[in-house]
């Protein structure tokens, strides 16, 4: 019998409980995104600091004293994934994991041997719009693919701390790599060959290895060109696109964009964690995630960015 959940709605024996390691920024957007599932809730949360925890609707908890839960979301800094990850393992229980599961193509892959289902949180595949523009690419009803553009626009930049590629790997590897697996899941391709420019301009004092645009051509396989824009500063707000040219047609979509961004993307993180539940049949694989790091990890050569 499951423990009773704090809040005040009813609740299914059911449902899907979470533990969700980790309450700051994306740690309480999950959260929040899952107040209104009626088939996930967050049973408790891990986090060492009192404010990030009381940003969380849910009871707090320790690691080495967890309420029977049936499985867990990571959203701890990116440095800590793969520990935090490996430890969880040896509850034996599935493992929703932020992106990038690890700074390292090495550190993803050694996740896949832990013995537990490790799912990784590329949410753009639970985004309807994407969704349906994937079955067109797929039905072939835009003609054989010429061009998929990509791009996630930021408002403003996170704290100079968080950028350091030490902790979060850096533009290419925290913001890219959703475009890595965006552009390899819509088009069933692989990444071949990334290319890059970075640009110099910026209000903020610079981080080193972080700069505030970057600019990526990307070819897939059967000679499909691909691009990605990432941009830590977009004044008209946080915005994300895919542009996709075929023989046969053409669409685009801002699938992110103001006033309604946070809402598109709380719906997809619900779904997402609501499909984790079901067993992950549509959600990315560790597989998935080294594909995504490997193509994020030669563009940042091609930069010369750490």
């Amino acid at each position: 019998m499951r423990s009773s959940s704090s809040g005040s709605r009813e609740r299914s024996d059911a449902i899907f409980r979470l533990a969700l390691i980790g309450a700051g920024r994306m740690g309480a957007t999950h959260a929040r995104a899952l107040e209104s599932s009626d088939e996930v809730e967050v049973a408790c949360v891990v986090d060492p600091s009192d404010a990030a925890v009381a940003n969380v609707r849910a009871p707090r908890a320790a690691l080495d004293s967890l309420p029977e839960v049936d499985g867990f979301l990571v959203a701890v800094p990116t440095r800590l994934h793969v520990a935090v990850t490996q430890t969880l393992a040896e509850h034996g229980l599935p493992i929703l994991c932020e992106k990038p599961c690890g700074l390292t193509i090495e550190e993803t892959r050694a996740i896949a041997s832990l013995g537990v289902r490790v799912q990784v949180a590329y949410w753009r595949r639970f985004v309807p719009a994407l969704r349906a523009l994937r079955d067109r690419i797929a039905s072939g009803e835009l003609g054989e693919l010429v061009l998929v553009s990509c791009a996630q626009l930021d408002e403003t930049p996170p704290p100079a701390a968080f950028r350091d590629p030490v902790s979060s790997g850096g533009i290419v590897a925290d913001m890219g790599v959703h475009e890595f697996d965006q552009l390899r899941w819509l088009t069933g391709r692989e990444v071949f060959a990334v290319r890059g420019v970075a640009g110099a301009v910026g209000l903020d004092p610079p981080v080193d290895g972080d700069p505030e645009l970057v600019q990526l051509s990307v070819e897939l396989d059967g000679g499909v060109a691909g691009a990605v824009t990432l941009a830590r500063r977009y004044p008209p707000g946080e915005t994300c696109r895919v542009e996709v040219i075929g023989l046969d047609g053409a669409e685009r979509i801002d699938f992110v964009a103001p006033p309604n961004g946070d809402d598109t993307i709380a719906a997809a993180l619900r779904a997402q964690a609501e499909d984790f539940a079901r067993g992950g049949g549509a959600g990315a694989s560790i597989d998935d995630a080294v594909a995504a790091l490997d193509a994020a990890q030669r563009g940042k050569d091609t930069l010369g960015l750490p």
